[in-house]
């Protein structure tokens, strides 16, 4: 997987030959890392601080607790001789419970700083 927009996480498009590396897919997406940037500072938040809506962490965690029962079903599932039909339902199973995370992405707001 290539390079992703550190604001919106989108593909950027294929590099340059020279210059310095994009970081943004946009200069919309460029303005709006500056803008969160001044933002957290205004706020006392640090670089890698991130806050985060509840429900979305919460829905992270628990694609995250699926994905390790299943890693956890699995381990057991293939102790010994598994046969071919074994493994093909592990896979299954393991891409069932995986898929749904690498669709998950926590997109930055938008942010509206108050006028001075």
């Amino acid at each position: 997987m290539g390079q992703r927009c550190q604001w919106c996480g989108r593909p950027l498009p294929t590099a340059a030959a020279t210059g310095r590396p994009r970081q943004f897919c946009r200069a919309g997406c460029r303005q709006q890392a500056h803008l969160a940037r001044k933002f957290a500072a205004a706020h006392g938040l640090g670089d890698d601080d991130v806050i985060v809506d509840r429900r979305r962490l919460d829905d992270l965690n628990d694609g995250l607790y699926c994905l390790q029962a299943a890693i956890e079903d699995i381990d057991q599932d293939l102790v010994g001789t598994p046969t071919a039909g074994d493994v093909s339902d592990a896979l299954r199973w393991l891409l069932e419970n995986a898929r749904p995370l690498v669709a998950a992405r926590i997109n930055p707001k938008a942010v509206d700083l108050p006028s001075a």
